[in-house]
């Protein structure tokens, strides 16, 4: 189990697999559906002994320019919810001191002890076909797994827009951004049950 220094967060980084592997560590059932959309598994990751990582495009979508993900992490740790939080607004922070367009706001659930985090990052490219914009909602909330292991899960759901679709993706995001924000706090987070070691 390890503890807030090595507390691993989700990435909000511009980048998708090129991997493909496709272990269901984690046992969740598959598709996952969210705003009416079903996403199948279509990468995992178990890197060292505390952190499983999934990850879910929905049909047609490929890595790496998606237009939709699901993602999945599970870490062994004792952190609370507000230091997986603080962990993952240092690391934006950090990221901003390098790239201005990274911006967030966080949002709490005091019924639930969850927090979110509404994420937006941009990359401009010489040539505007390649500029990219992904917009993230992450979900942070303390479990225990079916299996006993106490941990945190992290839930989220990433999109994107790329080239002459990241200006309309913006202007969208005014009027719709509260809409991936409830459908990330209303969904019914699965239970996790670790494979034997």
């Amino acid at each position: 189990m390890v503890g807030l220094a090595g507390l691993p967060v989700l990435s909000c980084q511009l980048y998708g697999q090129t991997a493909n592997e496709q272990i269901n560590y984690l046992s969740i059932s598959d598709p996952i559906n969210v705003q009416k959309k079903a996403y199948q598994l279509t990468w995992s990751s178990h890197p060292d002994a505390s952190l499983y990582k999934q990850e879910y495009l929905a049909v047609g979508d490929r890595f790496p320019k998606y237009k939709s993900m699901v993602m999945i992490d599970f870490v062994l740790t004792a952190a609370t919810v507000d230091q997986a939080v603080s962990a993952k607004i240092h690391e934006l922070e950090t990221l901003k001191t390098t790239n201005p367009t990274v911006n967030f706001t966080i949002l709490s659930n005091k019924a639930t002890c969850e927090k979110m985090i509404d994420c937006l990052i941009g990359q401009t490219a010489p040539d505007d076909r390649n500029s990219v914009v992904e917009r993230t909602v992450f979900r942070f909330k303390s479990v225990k797994a079916k299996t006993g292991q106490q941990g945190m899960l992290l839930f989220a759901v990433s999109t994107r827009a790329y080239g002459k679709d990241v200006d309309p993706f913006l202007i969208q995001l005014k009027t719709d951004k509260p809409i991936l924000v409830k459908a990330v706090a209303q969904f019914s987070l699965p239970e996790i049950r670790l494979p034997k070691s």
